[in-house]
C-alpha cells in the first residue's frame, strides 16, 4: 500500500471512528435522566458532526483545483454544517414545539434541502470538463426557482400553502397537512437529486471500457441499500446526519476517483519524480527539487532563461511560472552515444563484405567460417531493406543535421529490427522451438527505442511457455512491417501480446498525425496466421493470430 493510500486509510478510520462515537452518545442520550450528562451527550454528537463537516471543507479549499468548483464543494458543505446546526438548536437547545422560533428553525431545513441538490447539479456539470470550464449562465437562473422556493417555506404562515394547520399555528408542528408547495419542493428535491446520482453514475464510466469507477458506486450502492432498509423501518437513525453523510461521501468518492481533478499529494509527486527537475523563486533560491535533480549555480540557471543550455550529458531548460522558475534537464547522453554507435555501425555494414571476403581467402577453420558466411549472408539477405533505409537515413542525417533527431529515432528502431531479427536466425540454427519470451524481448526492445521518437508506447504481454520460431518470425516481421508504413505519422502505439500453447495474439493500436489512407494496410500479408485491421480517421488497430492451421486473410 502506497503513503497516499495509507494516509487516506487512517483518515478514513479516524472519521468513522468518531462517526461511532456520534452514533452512540445519541443512542445514550435517549437512555438517560440527568441533565447534565443529556447535555454533554448532545454536545459531543453535534460538536463532532458540525467538526467533520467544517473540516471537510477546509480539505476541500486546499484540494480542488478548479475555482467554480472548490466554491460550489465549500458552500455544500457550509449548508450541511448549517442543517446540523439548526437541528442541534431546535430540538436540543433553543425552542420546542408550538414556538415560533421553534417553527422557522423547521422552516429553516429547506435553506440546504433546496440549495444543495441544486449545487449538485452545478458540480455534476463540471465532472470531465477542462480546469478552466465555468457553470453556462443558462444554468445559474435555476437559482431563481430555488429562493421562490425557500421564499414560500418562510411565507407559509401567511399563505398556508406548503404546510397547513387545521388546529392552529401553534400546534402546526405536531399537527399540520402537506399543502401543493410542499410537494413541489419535495420534488425539487428528489429529482435534482436523482439526476445527480445518475449523472454521477454515467460520469463514472471509465473511457473505452463497461466498467464503472468502484468508489462512487461503493458509496452509492451503501446509499441506496440504507434508504430501502430505512423505508421498510428496519433501520432508523438521525436522518439530517445520515443524508449529510452520504452527500459528502459522495462527492469526496468523486474527489478520490479523480472525477473532480484535486492536487493532492503533488509534492511528494514531484520529490518522487524521476524527471531531474527543480522550482526556484524569482531568485533562483530552490523551493522544490525532484529526487534526481542535480545541483546547479544561480549563473548556470539564469543563463537558461534565454536559451537551452548545453552541460555535457544534459541540457537545461528553464520556463518562467507564477513567482519564479520551473527547471529540467533532458539526458542525451544515450543519444549521443547512439549517434557515435550509429557512425560506428555504418563503417562497419561498410567493411562487412570486405572482411567476408577475407575470411573466404585466407581458408582457416574452413568449416567454422563456412558457418558463418552462411549466417551472415542469411541475416543480411533477411534484413536488406532495413540496412539500405537505414544507409538512406544516415544519409539524411548528414544533409539536414535539423532532422538529426527524427532520423536517429527512425534508425534505432530499424536497428533494434535488425539486432532482434538476427538474433532471432541464431536461435534458429539450434532449435526450431524458442520460449515465447524472446518474441516479448524483441517487440519491447523496439518500443524502447521508438520513445527516442517521442512515440508513446504501452506494451502488455503474457508470453508464457514456447512457441515455433518460425511463428515468432512471422509476427515480428508482421509488427515491422507495420511500424515502418506508420513510423512518420504515428504519435502513440499501445499493443497487447499474448502468447500460450504456440498460439500468438497480437493487437496493436496506432494513433496518428493524419488520416491514415487504407492502401496503407491493404497490402499486408502473413505467411501463416490471420489478422484484421481497422481504420477509423487517425487511430489504427490491428489484430494478429497466429496457431495451427491458420491461413492469411
Amino acid at each position: 500500500m502506497t503513503k497516499i493510500n495509507r494516509k487516506n486509510v487512517i483518515y478514513a478510520i479516524g472519521v468513522a471512528a468518531l462517526l461511532v462515537i456520534a452514533y452512540y452518545s445519541r443512542a445514550f442520550h435517549t437512555q438517560v435522566d440527568e441533565p447534565v450528562l443529556k447535555m454533554l451527550l448532545v454536545m459531543i454528537r453535534s460538536v463532532i458532526q458540525i467538526s467533520l463537516v467544517i473540516g471537510w471543507c477546509s480539505s476541500v479549499g486546499t484540494r480542488i483545483i478548479n475555482k467554480q468548483v472548490r466554491h460550489y464543494l465549500i458552500a455544500v458543505g457550509i449548508l450541511l454544517a448549517f442543517w446540523l446546526i439548526l437541528r442541534t438548536c431546535k430540538w436540543e437547545f433553543i425552542a420546542q414545539n408550538g414556538t415560533h422560533l421553534g417553527r422557522y428553525l423547521w422552516y429553516a431545513y429547506y435553506i440546504p434541502m433546496v440549495f444543495v441538490p441544486l449545487l449538485g447539479v452545478f458540480i455534476i456539470d463540471h465532472i470531465g470538463k477542462a480546469e478552466n470550464y465555468k457553470t453556462p449562465r443558462y444554468m445559474k437562473y435555476l437559482y431563481i426557482p430555488a429562493v421562490l422556493l425557500v421564499l414560500s417555506v418562510f411565507t407559509n404562515d401567511l399563505h398556508q400553502c406548503v404546510f397547513s394547520f387545521p388546529n392552529g399555528i401553534e400546534y402546526g408542528e405536531s399537527d399540520y397537512n402537506y399543502q401543493a408547495l410542499y410537494f413541489i419542493a419535495m420534488a425539487w428535491f428528489i429529482l435534482l437529486g436523482i439526476y445527480f446520482v445518475v449523472m454521477l453514475i454515467k460520469k463514472s464510466r471509465v473511457p473505452g471500457s463497461k466498467s464503472f469507477q468502484k468508489l462512487p458506486a461503493v458509496i452509492l450502492g451503501i446509499s441506496i441499500i440504507f434508504w430501502v432498509l430505512y423505508c421498510m423501518q428496519i433501520v432508523s437513525g438521525d436522518l439530517a446526519a445520515i443524508d449529510c453523510i452520504m452527500i459528502i461521501s459522495l462527492l469526496e468518492s468523486a474527489i478520490q476517483s479523480g472525477l473532480i481533478p484535486s492536487n493532492t499529494s503533488y509534492n511528494e509527486l514531484f520529490r518522487s519524480s524521476t524527471v531531474s527537475a527543480q522550482i526556484v523563486d524569482t531568485n533562483y533560491q530552490p523551493f522544490m527539487v525532484s529526487g534526481t535533480a542535480t545541483a546547479l549555480t544561480e549563473d548556470v540557471m539564469k543563463s537558461a532563461k534565454s536559451e537551452p543550455v548545453d552541460l555535457g550529458d544534459t541540457i537545461l531548460h528553464s520556463k518562467t511560472i507564477t513567482g519564479g522558475y520551473v527547471l529540467w534537464q533532458d539526458d542525451v547522453k544515450q543519444i549521443k552515444e547512439l549517434i557515435e554507435e550509429l557512425r560506428y555501425t555504418r563503417e562497419r555494414l561498410g567493411e562487412n563484405n570486405e572482411l567476408l571476403r577475407a575470411e573466404l581467402e585466407l581458408k582457416e577453420n574452413r568449416a567454422r567460417t563456412e558457418e558463418k558466411s552462411r549466417l551472415y549472408d542469411r541475416i543480411a539477405k533477411e534484413v536488406a531493406p532495413q540496412l539500405a533505409k537505414a544507409e538512406e537515413l544516415l544519409d539524411l542525417a548528414e544533409c539536414e543535421p535539423e532532422q538529426v533527431k527524427s532520423v536517429i529515432s527512425k534508425i534505432s528502431v530499424i536497428c533494434a529490427y535488425i539486432k532482434r531479427r538476427g538474433n532471432l536466425l541464431l536461435l534458429q540454427e539450434e532449435s526450431n522451438i524458442i520460449p515465447a519470451r524472446e518474441l516479448e524481448y524483441c517487440i519491447r526492445e523496439s518500443l524502447d527505442n521508438l520513445r527516442l521518437g517521442d512515440i508513446f508506447t504501452s506494451f502488455d504481454s503474457k508470453c508464457d511457455g514456447e512457441l515455433k520460431l518460425e511463428y515468432a518470425v512471422v509476427a515480428f516481421d508482421f509488427y515491422e512491417n507495420i511500424i515502418e508504413r506508420l513510423l512518420d505519422d504515428a504519435t502513440a502505439m499501445l499493443i497487447h501480446l499474448d502468447s500460450k500453447g504456440g498460439i500468438i495474439k497480437m493487437r496493436l493500436q496506432i494513433g496518428c498525425n493524419e488520416d491514415i489512407a487504407e492502401h496503407t494496410l491493404s497490402e499486408l500479408s502473413v505467411p501463416c496466421g490471420n489478422f484484421e485491421w481497422d481504420i477509423q480517421d487517425e487511430d489504427v488497430t490491428v489484430t494478429l493470430l497466429i496457431s495451427e492451421g491458420g491461413g492469411d486473410k
